[in-house]
């Protein structure tokens, strides 16, 4: 919606001013200003005088007024040029005004409607969030101030090395797990078929969960490994794994996929995250490493063993005498030799 908005600004200039106040009181809501923040807030942006009343529960009335400059109860106080009511469901909760000195401005009605709403989702009576709709949170924000209340009320440092767990199971059953592995208050969630945990990396227990899932014929993708406040990029990681497990392989580590799992959908994936470009990357600060790169993308581009080593001239007694593989990776002088005259991609 809000790039929507932008995109409306660019062609008309004459909403461009009405797309930011929007934002502006909308940026208030997110960052959970109080009534406090939202009067100076609203003063500083229509640079003139901003009042609020508030009815309570037995009818007494809160009346706040504020300059561009946060001073309290400015005077002189100023018949309310733009006023508007405080609607809590069917109930009018309040007002509010600005006081501006001679004519009205263009945008004038625009800012006190979007402070009267702003206003309402202040006064608007909450409850406390649960663990499992924190837990959505942090896997799921609107944004990176949601990430760290959510790591807040769940007690995760946001430092800590998680990984997200997706599993589903025949008939919507949940994969049973100990509660061990989870950080600090998340919990399970549900989501379009599909079951999402966080868990520690350093107590992610790998023969409990292989055997869960061979017993329950549960498919689970387990995503790299990353800070709490990172969890939501990796989510869709988790998914990815999930989508190539088998019967036989019903379980799945991102980490197992190499640079496969830069195909998966969603935000971008930092390569520094993915074990294998890490080590290929090592290997490839040394002259051994870069040989052994050498003979990994003869193996790629062949497709077998038996293959790459015909390409690189090897003898029938090499295969004969021991593991291809040992004698690819041995490198000796004569394969170096053959593999630094090959031409490789």
């Amino acid at each position: 919606m809000q790039g929507l908005m932008y995109r409306l600004a660019e062609l008309d200039a004459d909403s461009a001013g009405m797309v930011r106040v929007i934002d502006y009181f909308d940026a208030l809501v997110r960052h959970g200003a109080d009534a406090t923040s939202l009067l100076r807030a609203s003063a500083a942006l229509a640079d003139c005088v901003v009042g609020i009343e508030t009815t309570g529960k037995v009818g007494s009335r809160d009346v706040l007024r504020c300059d561009r400059r946060g001073q309290w109860s400015p005077l002189p106080q100023l018949a309310p040029t733009t006023a508007k009511d405080i609607v809590l469901g069917d109930v009018v909760a309040g007002r509010v005004w600005i006081e501006r000195p001679g004519e009205k401005l263009p945008l004038d009605d625009m800012l006190v409607d979007r402070m009267a709403l702003t206003a309402a989702s202040i006064l608007q009576p909450r409850r406390p969030l649960t663990d499992t709709e924190q837990t959505r949170n942090l896997l799921f924000p609107v944004d990176e101030f949601a990430v760290l209340t959510a790591c807040a009320a769940l007690r995760i440092e946001p430092s800590t090395a998680v990984r997200v767990l997706v599993s589903t199971m025949a008939g919507g059953v949940r994969l049973p797990m100990s509660a061990d592995p989870a950080p600090g208050r998340s919990t399970g969630i549900e989501m379009a078929g599909e079951h999402l945990d966080l868990v520690l990396d350093s107590r992610l227990r790998e023969s409990e969960l292989y055997q869960a899932a061979a017993t329950h014929s549960a498919c689970v993708g387990i995503s790299l490994a990353a800070k709490a406040s990172d969890a939501h990029l990796l989510v869709g990681t988790a998914r990815f794994a999930r989508s190539q497990t088998s019967e036989r392989t019903p379980v799945v580590y991102a980490d197992d996929l190499g640079a496969l799992v830069l195909l998966t959908p969603g935000p971008r994936i930092d390569h520094a995250r993915i074990p294998d470009i890490v080590r290929a990357l090592e290997l490839s600060k040394s002259e051994s490493g870069i040989e052994l790169l050498a003979t990994l993308r003869v193996y790629l581009r062949s497709g077998t063993l038996r293959a790459a080593a015909d390409s690189m001239h090897c003898t029938t007694a090499v295969w004969r005498t021991g593991s291809p593989s040992c004698r690819i990776m041995s490198g000796s002088a004569s394969m170096r030799s053959r593999i630094g005259r090959a031409q490789w991609p």
